[in-house]
């Protein structure tokens, strides 16, 4: 039986590990570019410009802040780890990273795809941040949730099929105990409002 449960969690490690939305924001974000930029001279400045905001800032906000305490930590996992314990720092990087980006992003007329997947990311973060200041949502499934949506609606609606995800992702979640089962479905309701409100808003045309 322990062996069971000790099997049993290492798995739901990896399935988290695997599906950090962190890390998959940023590939997804890189795959938009690159796909839907009229050329490789446009992509290389949205590649820039998601590497920036998405990575290279938050990584030295997170060690600056880290470093004060004695805790610095250089690891990608350590990084994240950090962001989901602390979720005023996401949104403070959220409100003044995400809305830079995503007008620098408008004012270079990038593809409307990305626009929109940075704004349904940035409003995932700054609504589930406000959340996780009083109740605990899950901002794993927040993310990805975003991120299947937008894809399908970047891609075509096949990509829907990537939604068959959530429930081994949810039960990752609930086996090695980060979260509660009110709290991914609340984080999945917050994706849903996000992405769709985006969506059918229709603020960027695809």
């Amino acid at each position: 039986m322990e062996h069971q449960v000790t099997r049993s969690t290492y798995v739901a490690q990896a399935i988290s590990k695997f599906t950090n939305p962190t890390i998959l924001s940023v590939i997804t974000l890189l795959l938009i570019a690159f796909t839907k930029s009229s050329n490789m001279l446009e992509s290389v400045g949205y590649f820039a410009i998601i590497l920036l905001f998405f990575v290279s800032i938050p990584a030295v906000y997170v060690l600056l802040r880290t470093s004060r305490n004695g805790n610095q930590t250089k690891s990608l996992v350590g990084l994240t780890k950090f962001l989901k314990q602390h979720p005023f720092d996401i949104l403070v990087m959220a409100l003044l990273l995400g809305f830079p980006c995503l007008i620098m992003l408008w004012f270079l007329e990038a593809p409307a795809g990305l626009i929109s997947t940075v704004a349904a990311l940035l409003a995932g973060s700054i609504v589930t941040s406000l959340f996780n200041l009083f109740y605990r949502v899950s901002f794993h499934l927040t993310g990805i949730t975003i991120l299947i949506i937008m894809a399908a609606q970047v891609w075509g609606q096949p990509y829907l099929f990537l939604l068959v995800s959530i429930p081994p992702i949810s039960w990752a979640k609930f086996q090695i105990r980060d979260h509660t089962i009110p709290q991914l479905i609340i984080g999945i309701l917050v994706a849903l409002s996000v992405s769709l409100g985006i969506v059918h808003l229709g603020i960027f045309k695809f």
